[in-house]
């Protein structure tokens, strides 16, 4: 699918476009979301060097060499040196290699960049990297030698929902069961079949036997941890399992919570592959109602559907592997609903007459007949000035009736404290389909919004 990947990207690159004089430029990002393809775009005419993983200093820079039809030098400093000499942009990709090919590059690069800005010289480089936590090492780390020598920074993001959906052309249902699992990657959508379901998509890219993206997963964990895989592993495949608190991942490591939550803090922060939520009415700091959850829908659901399945996979048991895929994926699906409806209030394409200080689920405990009870709400949005509050479900199903819905939610919202007495109620309810909607319930006003409303929304964008 042509151009896919430049969707959404206009600001990106018109900013890169607008840099005028000389630059360092880093580009962040997560494997496959368009980092190169942006910086080539921005810039047709530059040297492009991409930094290989697994080979040796002396052979980069012999091929870079030769690529470049350049006089054979034998190190990256005096590559760069001749090619800014000959005023010619410079684009390094996956620059975080370097730290385990040889880190003293960093050095002679800071030495380029302090060189060329006291003498006035040409220096127009730009890099980007995959890795999360290797190029915040290079870049965030006071001990690094480039520490405080980028001049500009992008960290490329998810495709905007609304432009990929009214790109792609699918109907709202296939989108969302492709959302699920690919999200804005842009990648992942030159690879579908538009002639075939979304779900016999999945099945034909992740899960069968030559399937392009059954290592996925696999690769874009490596790339972060290396060979200290196999803790953060367990982690992540714990989470997606369901085990979301700190005590029922703690139970696969001796119920040593300590050190869990110090695996768990690495994940979150230098990895940003797990984050920590809490009730959107509760301090995050303060909350003991902590869950844990992976960030990523693609590693979600990879973890799911492949990692957990390694054992049938070594067979080529492939269609007990589709079999699990497809008892399980409705309630995955359920989950990833929820985040999509979500994301889409806080990006204003959904309820956009609120205005919300706060949203986010919200969890706990009340007193009930037989002793303390939890109640779980998919949606809370909260308004602090107004004291207005909305309360929503999400329902990956056909045919809701949206009355029993709102019986059992107007029920859950007595349990929410937040300004009880004065604040004003909406209630609200996304759906695939309904059997019944009302628009008003026990005085208080309703919305019901199934998947055909969602997507004349997106298509406003």
């Amino acid at each position: 699918m042509e151009n896919i990947k430049f969707i959404g990207r206009d600001k990106e690159l018109k900013g890169i476009k607008n840099i005028i004089g000389n630059f360092f430029l880093v580009v962040k990002g997560r494997r496959r979301i368009g980092k190169t393809l942006l910086l080539r775009k921005a810039f047709p005419d530059a040297v492009y060097i991409f930094v290989w993983p697994d080979k040796s200093l002396d052979w980069i820079c012999q091929e870079i060499c030769k690529e470049n039809n350049l006089p054979e030098f034998k190190n990256i400093k005096d590559i760069l040196n001749y090619l800014l000499d000959q005023k010619k942009l410079i684009i390094l990709d996956e620059f975080q290699n370097f730290l385990n090919i040889d880190k003293s590059v960093y050095g002679e690069i800071q030495k380029i960049i302090d060189d060329r800005k006291i003498n006035n010289k040409f220096l127009r480089i730009a890099v980007a990297g995959s890795s999360y936590s290797l190029m915040n090492k290079v870049f965030n780390d006071s001990a690094s030698p480039l520490y405080g020598r980028r001049t500009n920074e992008i960290i490329l993001e998810n495709l905007p929902i609304s432009d990929l959906y009214n790109e792609l052309g699918l109907s709202i249902e296939e989108f969302i069961i492709l959302w699920s699992v690919f999200e804005g990657i842009p990648y992942y959508y030159e690879l579908i079949d538009k002639k075939i379901s979304s779900i016999n998509n999945l099945k034909q890219l992740v899960i069968s036997k030559s399937a392009q993206l059954k290592e996925e997963g696999k690769v874009i964990l490596s790339v972060e941890f290396g060979r200290d895989s196999k803790t953060y592993n367990t982690i992540i495949s714990a989470i997606s399992e369901g085990k979301t608190k700190l005590n029922e991942i703690a139970s696969l490591f001796g119920n040593k919570k300590n050190e869990v939550i110090k695996y768990l803090d690495t994940l979150r922060k230098d990895f940003n592959l797990v984050r920590k939520t809490t009730p959107i009415t509760e301090n995050p700091d303060k909350s003991r109602e902590g869950r844990y959850e992976i960030i990523d829908n693609f590693l979600s659901f990879w973890f799911l559907t492949i990692d957990r399945q390694r054992s049938l996979i070594e067979q080529e048991r492939f269609k007990e592997v589709e079999k699990i895929f497809e008892n399980n994926f409705n309630a995955y699906l359920g989950k990833k609903f929820e985040k999509l409806v979500i994301t889409l209030i806080k990006e204003n394409l959904l309820l956009k007459s609120k205005n919300f200080d706060k949203i986010g689920s919200q969890w706990g405990k009340f007193e009930g007949e037989n002793g303390k009870n939890s109640y779980e709400i998919d949606i809370l949005g909260l308004n602090e000035k107004t004291k207005e509050a909305v309360f929503g479900e999400c329902k990956w199903k056909d045919k809701v009736n949206a009355l029993e819905i709102f019986k059992e939610l107007s029920q859950k919202t007595e349990y929410v404290n937040w300004n009880k007495e004065s604040r004003k109620e909406t209630l609200v309810i996304f759906a695939k389909s309904f059997s019944k909607r009302i628009s008003e319930f026990n005085g208080k006003k309703v919305l019901c919004f199934d998947i055909k409303d969602m997507g004349k929304e997106l298509k406003k964008g």
